[in-house]
């Protein structure tokens, strides 16, 4: 009886081994189908996450290009902004300062002006004074009266010689 446990029978080996098979066919047509398609399912959806991130990592790639080419474009645009601000500052303080300019001049030329007039009015004032003052003293010194008309001239013609000699 002892042997019968350690003796090999051939008929079991066989029988075992045909159970084997046949439990390997059904868990291959039952379980190793199935699983392999879900993996063949899975490895799908990895490679189409992969392929998704690639694409939006691409999309992300070129629209930060265009974000770049955007910024340098505004940059010059806001450089030929200020460009072009600054020249019409520089036009308007030229006019300005040109307009200033005119006005000081004319304002210059209208004072020389009444400056001119104030000092012939007062040449004028002055010979009117003095040929009061002439006839005044050639009358007390005369003793007659003089004619203002003939002092007069005599007063012009002296102003003028004095007025020419200096």
């Amino acid at each position: 009886m002892t042997l019968d446990i350690i003796s090999v029978n051939i008929w079991q080996i066989l029988i075992s081994l045909v159970n084997l098979l046949i439990m390997y066919l059904i868990l291959k047509k039952i379980l190793f189908g199935p699983v392999q398609k879900l993996i063949a399912t899975r490895k799908q959806q990895v490679e189409d996450i992969y392929t998704e991130a690639q694409a939006k990592r691409d999309s992300a790639e070129e629209m930060r290009s265009q974000y770049e080419e955007k910024l340098a474009i505004a940059r010059d645009e806001a450089d030929g902004i200020v460009r072009t601000a600054q020249q019409t500052a520089q036009r308007r303080s030229d006019a300005i300062v040109a307009e200033a300019t005119s006005q000081a001049s004319h304002i210059k030329q209208r004072a020389e002006a009444e400056i001119e007039q104030e000092k012939k009015q007062m040449l004028s004032d002055v010979r009117g004074e003095i040929s009061d003052i002439a006839v005044e003293i050639a009358s007390r010194i005369v003793g007659r009266e003089i004619r203002k008309e003939d002092h007069d001239s005599f007063v012009d013609d002296f102003i003028r010689n004095v007025g020419e000699q200096q």
